[in-house]
């Protein structure tokens, strides 16, 4: 009597944590959670960094670089972001003189697009980009 109540509550706990690992999906999947949401504040800081550098694009009729130090402050060094589970760089693409977009591929299809640090960054399956535009007077830059 006693070893068959031993094993029913044995295989009562086992089954409570096979359910709890299935629902909450377990230490590899809270580890891809924990790089998704770096990755999102990565590119905010890349964002950040180059509203205020833009590099020069002769493709764009640039001629100086696009700095802006006046609304810049602490954006002078390139953050030194990178994927942190390949430590890859991060995409970085100027899609006309007045719009760019920084791009990161992300690990889960778990992100909520409403709680920081995702919002603004727009998902195509695990791709996600946070773009820039830059206003019609020319000097702000907002994220679209």
């Amino acid at each position: 009597m006693n070893r068959l109540l031993f094993v029913a509550s044995a295989a009562l706990v086992c089954g409570a944590v096979i359910a709890a690992l299935m629902v909450v999906g377990g230490p590899g999947f809270a580890r891809m959670e924990k790089n998704d949401s770096k990755r999102a504040q990565d590119l905010r800081r890349l964002g950040e960094y180059y509203r205020c550098n833009l590099p020069v694009d002769l493709a764009f009729g640039d001629s100086d670089p696009q700095i802006n130090p006046e609304r810049c402050h602490g954006h002078r060094r390139k953050p030194d972001a990178r994927d942190p589970a390949t430590d890859a760089e991060y995409r970085f693409t100027r899609s006309g003189p007045d719009s760019f977009e920084v791009c990161a591929t992300f690990e889960t299809d778990s992100q909520n697009t409403q709680q920081y640090p995702y919002q603004m960054i727009t998902f195509e399956g695990k791709n996600g980009c946070l773009t820039y535009t830059r206003n019609a007077a020319g000097m702000d830059w907002v994220t679209n």
